[in-house]
């Protein structure tokens, strides 16, 4: 069978690239069939598939046609056809494809395992020629033909696509449905979509206010102890995004109640064994979470006091808590679970960090040095933590004391509070000080970039630029360095030199995001044209 000529339609191939042509497996020849093939045809298809992988499709294309014309009654005849088909693709010849080729697979071989994949390959290429129409019908005349194969569950996923971009709510669920229930999970690509189309059809459902249909829909795809996690995670969005708009609250509670529910009836009570024990207590975690998605707050409380009863107190549970508290701006009942930890420390820790939420610096800083008390051989974790409070609220002196007590008494971090200490005079304004610790730092060329900085903002122009030249020499900052400079001499009014600087950033690294910055920055403010080689256009 010779292929005829018929002119397609141009359809770049980058659009196949991220389609289910370049994502399925339909398109290899299985082990079973290949080994039915004589060692004359294995070498044949070899060769054109040998092509193929080179993406030398003109030339796979004639050695696929050779294939079928050599050898007509083989197992491989109407795989090599189907290829053929899938090469002229590759040469947007789409029409012919469908006609001589993927038409041509279901006329000759409608018995072959080729067939379906032909089929869809029809309704796909029609979906990318935009005829959504054609595509539709073709897709379903694989799904009823050959519902067993994995040819219809890519047209299943190809119908709901066409479905989105249609809005066509009530065809997306029902194909959902179908792939959900109806198609048997067969590992791979088959299982993988169907997985997908759970939990979108779920999702539907939560949004929507119909809870055990999304339910019941998670639960085809995850199983015992897989169930709880895994409804908590995908209920969780549509039920907080409904409960933002008061039309939808409604609905949001009604979504939160039947999750929930489905969890609760989850729930071991025979807790003699660990791994039940960890389950209840996690699964009503979840339970709690909800209802906080639900922006129910006395549903969480209720849910956090029945872990509490059931579980006792932990900080784990305690620290669940409280979070949620201040989640909902409720810092007061936040830090009254914070101060029940048996980590003594680490609850002030909490609370002292609940107050540099609310930007009460000294508040926190008190609890901080409660919690060093408790803790002297870890006086450096909480000078640290105290240093950083002082930096929020921007008590540049208080932070650096706090730093600098730990370079006194932990000298086997020195670089770390060095570079601490530098950074908040930096951001303290205090730009001498700060070139004098960062120059202390061993981290080239990082504190050479601060000192540099710090020198532009002293206005020490050219001792900026020296630190800058230091760290050309370190070739992934090169470009990065180079275009500094080019600031630097802006900034100190040096025209020409600027001009210059700039130039050399475009020449030196014309591939370079610093040198596509530069050229613009020379168009826009010097009106000057330079092509990222470094050479003005028109020359």
């Amino acid at each position: 069978m010779t292929a005829r000529l018929i002119f397609g339609v141009a359809l770049t191939i980058s659009m196949f690239a991220n389609s289910a042509f370049a994502q399925n497996k339909i398109d290899e020849l299985s082990l079973d069939r290949w080994k039915l093939l004589r060692e004359a045809e294995r070498h044949q298809l070899n060769v054109a598939e040998k092509y193929y992988r080179e993406r030398q499709y003109k030339i796979a294309l004639g050695e696929y046609e050779k294939f079928v014309t050599l050898y007509e009654k083989s197992e491989g005849s109407s795989f090599a056809q189907f290829k053929w088909a899938i090469c002229q693709i590759h040469l947007k010849k789409l029409n012919t494809a469908i006609s001589d080729g993927f038409q041509t697979v279901i006329d000759y071989w409608p018995d072959s395992k080729d067939a379906p994949n032909a089929a869809y390959y029809i309704g796909r290429c029609q979906k990318e020629m935009g005829e959504p129409k054609k595509a539709k019908k073709s897709y379903l005349q694989v799904v009823s033909k050959y519902e067993s194969s994995l040819a219809a569950v890519y047209s299943l996923s190809d119908l709901i696509d066409i479905a989105d971009v249609e809005m066509d709510i009530p065809g997306k669920v029902a194909t959902w449905r179908k792939l959900v229930y109806e198609i048997k999970r067969i590992p791979g690509d088959a299982n993988n979509l169907c997985v997908q189309a759970s939990i979108q059809l779920a999702n539907y459902y939560f949004s929507v206010g119909q809870p055990v249909d999304g339910v019941a829909s998670i639960a085809t795809t995850y199983k015992d102890n897989q169930f709880a996690y895994h409804l908590w995670y995908y209920c969780r969005t549509p039920i907080g995004q409904l409960a933002a708009d008061v039309k939808t609250k409604d609905k949001a509670d009604k979504s939160a109640d039947g999750c929930v529910a489905a969890i609760r009836e989850r729930i071991p009570t025979d807790l003699t064994k660990e791994e039940d024990k960890k389950n209840a207590r996690e699964w009503s975690y979840y339970i709690a979470d909800i209802h906080a998605y639900s922006r129910r707050d006395d549903k969480v409380v209720e849910a956090y006091q029945a872990i509490i009863k059931q579980y006792g107190v932990d900080d784990p549970t305690l620290q669940r808590f409280a979070d949620w508290y201040k989640s909902v701006q409720k810092y007061d009942d936040a830090r009254k679970l914070y101060g029940q930890f048996a980590n003594r420390p680490e609850g002030l820790s909490q609370i002292a960090w609940s107050f540099v939420q609310q930007q009460k610096y000294d508040d926190a800083v008190a609890h901080y040095r409660q919690a060093a008390g408790l803790e002297s051989q870890n006086q450096p974790k909480w000078n640290e933590a105290i240093a950083v409070a002082f930096r929020h609220g921007g008590r540049w002196k208080e932070a650096i004391d706090a730093f600098t007590e730990n370079l006194k008494i932990d000298a086997a971090n020195t670089e770390k509070w060095l570079w601490w200490i530098a950074i908040t005079q930096r951001d303290g304004g205090l730009y001498k000080e700060a070139i004098g610790t960062f120059r202390q730092c061993t981290n080239f060329p990082e504190n050479t970039k601060q000192m540099a900085w710090c020198h532009r903002h002293l206005k020490d122009w050219n001792e900026s630029i020296i630190l800058y030249g230091q760290v050309t020499s370190s070739a992934p900052d090169a470009p990065w360095a180079l275009y500094q400079i080019a600031q630097v001499r802006e900034a100190s009014g040096d025209k020409e030199a600027a001009i210059k600087a700039y130039q050399t950033v475009c020449k030196k690294f014309p591939k370079d995001g610093h040198a596509a910055q530069a050229h613009a920055h020379l168009q826009t403010v010097y009106k000057i044209n330079v092509t990222l080689g470094g050479a003005a256009e028109g020359q």
